[in-house]
């Protein structure tokens, strides 16, 4: 018999809360969550993060599952769930959003949306067969750099899903992305308000933000030549995402540990507390990080106010695994015994990185 979920039973403060309301007044606010080096705990930063929104906030969040893999659908859903979804010959999914455009239908009117229940928000799960759309986006895009409409459209075909989120009136719409810099990725990138990147605490990870940095500010620089070239200007305009994408800020996480304890003071007591010692090459490479997150991504920083560290998620043991396993977020994770303070811990955490994230978004 599987053990049900806890509560999370964790309401914002009077003041956490003012913070949420400010920024949900100012409508929906799109973000997909990237980087091209993979093992960082995307995944599990997206779907915590967006249950700790709408959980504890109440927010109308949709996630959408724009990685082949899938590893954020079979997370938030059931075994049973998953299970029934791909055994069907052509399950309702992200696939199901693109699929018209290449047949020549114009964009699918309705979004494919499902809820997850213990996550608390709405999902639109992925596809494998996602996949074989990166050679419709690879070569559309090359039509719609030199003006042409249907490479516009198909370029915007998640800037569409995205408009007729903003329709159902959703506060936060999330993206979770594979880790790559293809076509797919680009399509996503080029919708939204923002993007937030989620990093392990090494090497790989700055030079990762070079590449995005560069790669990001020629796909913009790129289509918009395109759109000035555009045979149909004011199909553009009502297609075309307002704004520019900007950064909103990024997230360390999943650190190795050594031997040992350091005391520092708790976020939510005001006590001291013992925690693990982190390798001293980690703490060498992320003390690096804040001047090279601005070398690289400082020009697209969504406000100068902003702190662009979210937050560090530290190792939680086995909360991380057993979260996985009961599909329900780390703040609701059955179990007594050690699991009680690993919920607690990942409550201040998830906490500390939603706040951050709504106020960089309040500062943009």
């Amino acid at each position: 018999m599987a053990k049900r979920a806890v509560n999370p039973n964790t309401r914002p403060s009077k003041e956490e809360m003012e913070e949420f309301i400010r920024v949900q007044r100012l409508g929906t606010k799109t973000t997909c969550f990237f980087n091209n080096k993979g093992g960082v705990g995307k995944t599990t930063l997206v779907s915590n993060l967006a249950a700790e929104l709408a959980l504890s906030f109440r927010a109308k969040v949709l996630v959408v599952d724009a990685d082949p893999q899938c590893n954020l659908t079979q997370y938030v859903l059931s075994d049973e769930l998953t299970d029934e979804i791909y055994s069907s010959d052509n399950p309702i999914s992200i696939y199901s959003v693109v699929r018209p455009l290449s047949l020549g239908k114009g964009y699918e009117m309705e979004l494919p949306v499902r809820t997850s229940k213990e996550f608390g928000f709405d999902i639109i799960i992925g596809d494998p067969r996602l996949a074989l759309q990166e050679d419709l986006l690879a070569g559309d895009w090359r039509d719609a750099k030199g003006g042409g409409m249907r490479g516009i459209r198909t370029t915007f075909v998640f800037a569409e899903l995205v408009k007729r989120a903003k329709e159902l009136k959703y506060d936060f719409v999330f993206f979770d992305m594979g880790p790559s810099l293809g076509a797919i990725n680009r399509a996503v990138l080029l919708a939204m308000d923002t993007f937030v990147v989620p990093m392990a605490i090494d090497v790989f990870s700055l030079w990762a933000m070079r590449n995005i940095g560069s790669t990001v500010s020629v796909w913009q620089k790129e289509l918009q030549t395109g759109l000035s070239l555009a045979e149909e200007p004011s199909e553009v305009a009502e297609l075309s995402p307002q704004g520019r994408l900007a950064f909103l800020g990024y997230v360390t996480q999943q650190h190795k540990e050594r031997t040992g304890y350091d005391q520092k003071i708790s976020d939510e007591t005001g006590e001291q507390v013992k925690v693990r010692r982190r390798v001293q090459a980690y703490e060498d490479i992320g003390a690096m990080f804040p001047a090279k997150v601005s070398e690289s991504l400082g020009s697209m920083y969504a406000s100068e106010k902003m702190n662009p560290h979210l937050g560090d998620i530290r190792h939680l043991g086995s909360l991380a695994p057993m979260s996985q396993s009961q599909h329900v977020p780390m703040i609701s994770v059955a179990g007594t015994g050690s699991y009680t303070k690993l919920r607690k811990q990942a409550r201040e955490l998830y906490r500390g990185i939603a706040l951050r994230y709504l106020e960089n978004l309040g500062a943009a």
